[in-house]
């Protein structure tokens, strides 16, 4: 096995990631996010040995053999950039590549309304991007970044791990610190974007616990923040982020979203009737009304209060059509009923 092949294969099939594991037959997850069986024989001890003989070298095989787990990012190596995870399983190594498209796509092409993206305008403030694991939220904080790029003058500094895209500057000087090589802590990351007087902080998918009330602090001080979240819908959303500071913090966390939360796009994707991933949103923009809301504390009472809500709020299970709802994309056609019942049932079951 030539692991340069499977990568090309996966890469050349429009797949992302590649699955090896000794005694099975590599995975693909294909752009339908289903893994399939490759067309590779099982892979055998070998395979595994020549893997890590290509991809890495002896210091970095022997941080792996001594503590069981090693990510890296492997660029510039054809056929493309990618992302190597490796740990072991029953004392075997299994690895897991994650293919890195450097290709930033445009707002309309991932299907994120561009009126939500134009809140960014703003000089301050916090604006959230949430959604479940592949739900496209480390692309559409991509887009959002390059959207800034082309439109306004700018320091931006973006905090991720790992770094999938790599932007050219335009308007904007964008500055990437990936956590664990650039970065060792989130605070280390906001305490040097005050340093820097940096004009827009975005603090991408990084899978770990934020430090928000770091966060908060940061927006209270009139600065701008673009900060992604793994959570479906904007009230769980919400809760997580404020539930997670010390109750004795809240009523002050409180006041500061209401004053400062541009808004909250939660973002997932549903199976189309073409077999495609349709995106749908649940979007908060605070006025007067949910503002008032949020600084009593009461996220559960901004859903039934979403009709008073600044222009463009939606509810992914809102029965207006509204663009972006889920009942706007079965009624073009985009999704069937039961694709949307599957995903309103699943939504619902993540707030009870």
């Amino acid at each position: 096995m030539i692991i340069k092949n499977l990568i090309e294969k996966v890469f050349e099939s429009g797949g992302n990631e590649l699955h090896m594991k000794i005694g099975s037959k590599p995975l693909m997850r294909n752009k339908n996010n289903i893994l399939k069986a490759m067309d590779f024989p099982a892979l055998i001890e070998k395979d595994m040995e020549d893997l890590l003989n290509e991809l890495l070298t002896k210091d970095e095989i022997s941080k792996f053999e001594r503590k069981g787990v090693y990510e890296t990012n492997c660029f510039g190596k054809p056929p493309c950039n990618f992302r190597l995870s490796l740990f072991h399983s029953q004392q075997k190594p299994i690895a897991y590549i994650k293919i890195i498209n450097g290709n930033i796509p445009s707002l309309s092409e991932i299907g994120f309304p561009e009126d939500v993206a134009n809140l960014l305008s703003a000089a301050k403030g916090l604006f959230i991007l949430s959604g479940p694991s592949r739900s496209g939220i480390s692309t559409s904080m991509a887009a959002l970044v390059q959207f800034m790029n082309n439109k306004f003058r700018r320091h931006i500094l973006v905090i991720e791990d790992p770094i999938e895209f790599y932007y050219q500057p335009n308007e904007c000087i964008i500055s990437q610190r990936q956590f664990s090589k650039d970065i060792y802590k989130i605070e280390q990351g906001i305490n040097f974007a005050k340093r820097m007087d940096v004009d827009t902080l975005v603090i991408g998918d990084l899978k770990r616990d934020i430090p928000f009330k770091n966060v908060i602090e940061y927006v209270a001080g009139g600065h701008l923040v673009l900060l992604c979240m793994q959570n479906l819908g904007f009230s769980s959303t919400l809760e997580k982020l404020v539930f997670s500071i010390p109750e004795d913090n809240r009523e002050y966390v409180n006041q500061v979203l209401a004053e400062n939360l541009l808004g909250v796009c939660s973002r997932a994707l549903i199976t189309g009737s073409n077999g495609k991933k349709v995106p749908v949103h649940e979007i908060l923009i605070p006025n007067k009304t949910t503002s008032g809301i949020i600084a009593m504390g009461k996220y559960t009472q901004v859903r039934n209060n979403i009709s008073a809500a600044g222009s463009g709020s939606i509810l992914f299970d809102t029965d207006k059509g509204r663009p972006g709802s889920v009942a706007e994309k079965l009624a073009n056609g985009e999704i069937d009923k039961p694709a949307a019942d599957a995903f309103l049932e699943y939504f619902k079951s993540t707030m009870s």
